[in-house]
Order: C-alpha cells, then sequence, then structure tokens
C-alpha cells in the first residue's frame, strides 16, 4: 500500500498553472486529509514578478465523490519552484493525514460525459427555488429540496437498465442507484457549491438527468431535468414535456419559477441554470437574481410567481390561477414548440408578446439585480 501521484500531475503542472486533480481512496481519513492539505496549498507563497507576496489564485474546498475527493486549484502568479514542488506536497500532506494508499490523478472527463452532451431532441424543465441573499429575502441553503424532486423524478422516469452516475466538474462517476441522493448531497453541501448532474443513460440511445446547483453561496438555487428520447422520437418528447408540466404542478409551492420547453439537442444537460441560444431567434437575457419577478423567454409552459403577475397586471391571457397566488401560462400544445415545427417561431414570439413586461433587457436587469444588492446584500 502507498500513496501514489502519477506523473502526469508534474507533467501538467510544467505546462498550466490550474489542474483538476482527483484523490482516489477507500481510507477513511481522505476526507480530512485532503482538507488538511488544501490548507497546506494555501499555504504556499513566494514572490510574483512585480514583487509582491503571490499566493495560490483559486483553490476552493474539495468535492466528495464515491472513493474520491477532486480539487480544483490555480497556482496564479506562483513561483514555478513553488507549483514543481506541488507532487511531493501532495504525497507528504495526504501520508501525513493517515491516508495509507490513495493515487493522486489529474480528473480528466471520460468519452461518456462528452456523450451526455450530445444527445438529440429533448424536453427540458427549468426549475428555481426561493431567491436568497444577496438578491432577494430567502435564507440561502443548499438547494436540497430541488434535488429531492431530481432525484425522485429521475428514478421514476428512467429504464430500469439504465446506468446510473453522477457527474461533477465534468467527472462522471457510477453511482449505486440507491446511493444517488446521498452522494449528489454531499456534493451539494460542501463549501465549494458545485453543480451536481444525475444521469440514468445507456450512454448510446436515451438520457434521463438533472443538474441542480446554486450560484452565490446558495442564494440562487435551481434545477434543470431533461429527458432525450432514442431516435429523436417527436411524440416521446411531448408526452415527456407534459409529465414535466404535472411534476412542475405538483411542486409549485416550493418554487418561484419553472418552465418546459423542448430543446434541440441536450448540450447544456449539464448546466443546472438557464442558458440563451443562439437559436431561439431573440437575445435572451440571464435573469436567475429575479426570477421571482422576471423571465428569460417565453416557453411552452410556466410557473408565475406574484411578482410575475405584478408585473403582468394580474393573470395574462391563458393563465390559470394557482394557490399561494402563483399562476401556470401553457401556450399553444407542445408539439408546436419542437425544434422545426412550422408553428414555433409563432407560438415563442406570441408568448413574448403576453410576458413583454417580464422580459427585459440586459441594462435593465444588470440595473435590477444591482438594486437588489443593495436591498438585501448589506448582511
Amino acid at each position: 500500500m502507498a500513496v501514489v501521484v502519477l506523473p502526469e500531475i508534474d507533467r501538467e503542472l510544467r505546462e498550466s498553472q490550474s489542474l483538476l486533480i482527483e484523490v482516489r481512496s477507500d481510507d477513511g481519513q481522505l476526507p480530512s486529509a485532503v482538507a488538511a492539505l488544501r490548507q497546506a496549498l494555501l499555504r504556499l507563497t513566494g514572490t510574483g514578478p512585480d514583487g509582491q507576496p503571490e499566493g495560490v489564485a483559486f483553490l476552493p474546498p474539495p468535492v466528495p465523490l464515491p472513493g474520491a475527493q477532486l480539487l480544483l486549484v490555480d497556482f496564479g502568479a506562483l513561483p514555478d519552484e513553488q507549483v514543481l514542488a506541488v507532487p511531493r506536497l501532495l504525497a507528504e500532506q495526504l501520508r501525513d493525514g493517515g491516508v495509507r494508499d490513495a493515487v493522486v490523478s489529474l480528473a480528466v472527463p471520460g468519452r461518456r460525459t462528452d456523450r451526455l452532451q450530445e444527445f438529440g431532441m429533448a424536453a427540458r424543465a427549468y426549475l428555481a427555488g426561493p431567491v436568497g441573499a444577496p438578491f432577494g429575502p430567502a435564507p440561502p441553503r443548499p438547494p436540497l429540496p430541488l434535488l429531492d424532486i431530481a432525484v425522485d423524478w429521475l428514478h421514476a422516469t428512467r429504464s430500469p437498465a439504465a446506468d446510473v452516475a453522477a457527474v461533477v466538474l465534468g467527472l462522471e462517476k457510477p453511482v449505486p442507484a440507491r446511493s444517488l441522493r446521498p452522494v449528489a448531497e454531499a456534493v451539494l453541501t460542501t463549501p465549494a457549491g458545485a453543480t451536481v448532474t444525475v444521469v440514468a443513460s445507456d450512454f448510446a440511445t436515451e438520457l434521463v438527468a438533472a443538474s441542480v446547483g446554486a450560484a452565490y453561496r446558495n442564494g440562487l438555487p435551481a434545477a434543470t431535468l431533461t429527458v432525450a428520447p432514442g431516435q429523436g422520437d417527436r411524440a416521446e418528447v411531448t408526452r415527456r414535456m407534459r409529465q414535466l408540466r404535472d411534476l412542475i404542478r405538483a411542486h409549485a409551492e416550493l418554487l418561484v419559477w419553472a418552465g418546459v420547453d423542448a430543446e434541440p439537442d441536450t448540450r447544456l444537460v449539464l448546466r443546472h441554470d438557464w442558458v440563451p441560444r443562439a437559436d431561439r431567434g431573440r437575445s435572451q437575457t440571464d435573469v436567475a437574481a429575479l426570477a421571482d419577478v422576471l423571465v428569460p423567454d417565453a416557453m411552452w409552459h410556466q410557473l408565475l410567481s406574484p411578482g410575475h403577475l405584478e408585473r403582468v397586471g394580474g393573470l395574462p391571457e391563458g393563465a390559470v390561477g394557482l394557490p399561494g397566488g402563483r399562476a401556470e401560462l401553457t401556450i399553444g400544445e407542445p408539439e408546436q414548440w419542437l425544434p422545426g415545427h412550422p408553428d414555433g417561431a409563432a407560438v415563442r414570439e406570441h408568448g413574448r408578446r403576453i410576458l413583454a413586461p417580464c422580459l427585459v433587457g440586459e441594462a435593465q436587469a444588470v440595473a435590477m439585480a444591482a438594486d437588489r444588492l443593495r436591498r438585501f446584500g448589506a448582511g
């Protein structure tokens, strides 16, 4: 038994100042030893090119995975002699921490991770939890309610024969189905606050995946749910869209906004948040910090909060009231929102007209977010 630092670490450090390190071990001392290793790396100092003291530029807390810990580090302007001594420091710190058997390597995304982003047409839901500090009044907490929704949905939707895995920082790890939630919770409750994607797939013909995370130190909890059926089955995509609508209805009290749309591909499957797409025609704005009053774009189905309804002046055309002052807005049929449908552009523009008061440009969104920072970010 030994602590082995693979030569690839040294090679990478000679070419790059940043790397993602994976420490693999079943030793029970691993978490505490890697935490101490992080502190040792943070203590590295040297004199930079300008004569000023330099330290590690970026090193968030380690992220746990089954039988492993991940460390993402950017050594910044730390002098070469300090950086090139890191492989020896890794081994020494782990041994000093009581780890007797471990392998330290680069964490490199595999082909299966790439494959997740290469499926075709998919049904996709976006979920936003209560907006917390520094942009809202909700207490910032790990997005565990969204994780519960995501994991329950994934188990109810996946094929029993599908492989189950978790993806963190681009690294895919097979996980027993019964362990999926605790593994994901361990990632989401670390101070690093990484996004976790839980996956059920054969990595060839169909995909069920949910990504959960919370930006701004748990202030902006969000999740995405994605289903890509085999062969780009359009009827199956619309069926899954209706199921996602029903899921949102069932959990409306936990959400400030949600939407269901059809996507042409799964290239954004590892994102827990809404991201603009160039194929939507009009430029869209990321409004995650304002999710309780603004929407990012028109979609087939959306859950609206009291803040949205106030901006549009009450229930918008076609909306249905829900408990808690919320409402749901469904525009057309899901088939019309599928990529390539002749009605696609028209129904999206119709939705944009209905929700126009909740759709703003980047400058206005930035100004509104800055106002919230002044109101809620002081603490």
